[in-house]
């Protein structure tokens, strides 16, 4: 036996009755050591998550202020892709350690935009997002012909839930500043529903272009579409007298229709 096979099998010996390990003991004292540490530092704050009074640390994470590392006590959880209201700002979780043995961990963003759409029956939506640039080393116009036309790209970092997860491309949001005249426009492109998703948590990234503005846009309650909105009726599916049989089923059917009623067949033009 090895040497650390040898540690190994020392750490992981019981050594109380309940058959807990040493390392189960160095586990226990590391997490009440943390979370008397967590509890007694100043930046524990309280906060509400999605609603819900909660206590969590909050950190500075370099020199980013809208972007916070953030701690909760051990065996508490961290909702990835949830909402903190902290310092009467919204903020987004939009990372977590998988690793949360010793105490749960993550990074949250602060949001600059309240985003709203029309969901499938016709109500308001809105979800705080983080809206970024996308253009980077564009000017954000391209020329055609002599014509300066936008073409502005965003990253909007939004959430999961059951009415995000129905944003697809194609779909369109007015976005812009809260006293911008000159409203803009912008299209998802680029849906990316696997951006920082695990375990069915986490937040999308979608890709935005900018398009034209419509008639059909509401710019006061910046609401894209508003006006053209329509009920989505699912279509009704044509009833199959057939599903289930075999050919050799609807031929033999078929066969004895046309020698017992011949006139029938003749006149619904049914054929074999």
């Amino acid at each position: 036996m090895g040497v650390w096979s040898t540690y190994e099998s020392r750490i992981n010996a019981p050594i109380n009755m309940d058959g807990s390990t040493k390392r189960d003991a160095a586990l226990d004292h590391v997490q009440s050591r943390m979370r008397r540490k967590i509890a007694a530092s100043l930046s524990y704050q309280s906060v509400k998550i999605d609603g819900i009074d909660r206590k969590i640390a909050i950190v500075s994470k370099t020199e980013d202020f809208a972007t916070k590392k953030i701690f909760a006590l051990p065996g508490e959880s961290i909702p990835h892709g949830s909402i903190v209201d902290w310092e009467s700002q919204k903020w987004l979780i939009t990372q977590i350690n998988a690793h949360d043995e010793f105490c749960s961990e993550g990074v949250m963003q602060q949001c600059n935009y309240y985003l709203k759409w029309l969901d499938d029956k016709g109500d308001v939506v809105g979800r705080w997002v983080i809206v970024a640039d996308g253009t980077k080393y564009l000017i954000g116009e391209r020329t055609e012909d002599i014509m300066a036309i936008g073409d502005a790209r965003i990253a909007v970092t939004i959430g999961k839930d059951k009415d995000t997860n129905k944003l697809r491309r194609g779909d369109r949001f007015l976005i812009d500043d809260a006293d911008s005249e000159d409203v803009l426009a912008y299209e998802i492109t680029k849906p990316n529903k696997l951006f920082n998703v695990y375990n069915g948590h986490g937040v999308f990234r979608f890709i935005m272009n900018e398009v034209n503005l419509t008639d059909a846009d509401n710019v006061e309650l910046r609401i894209a579409d508003y006006y053209n909105w329509t009920p989505k009726v699912p279509a009704i599916k044509p009833e199959r007298k057939n599903e289930g049989k075999t050919v050799a089923e609807i031929v033999k059917e078929a066969t004895r229709r046309q020698e017992s009623e011949p006139e029938t067949v003749e006149e619904s033009g049914v054929w074999l």
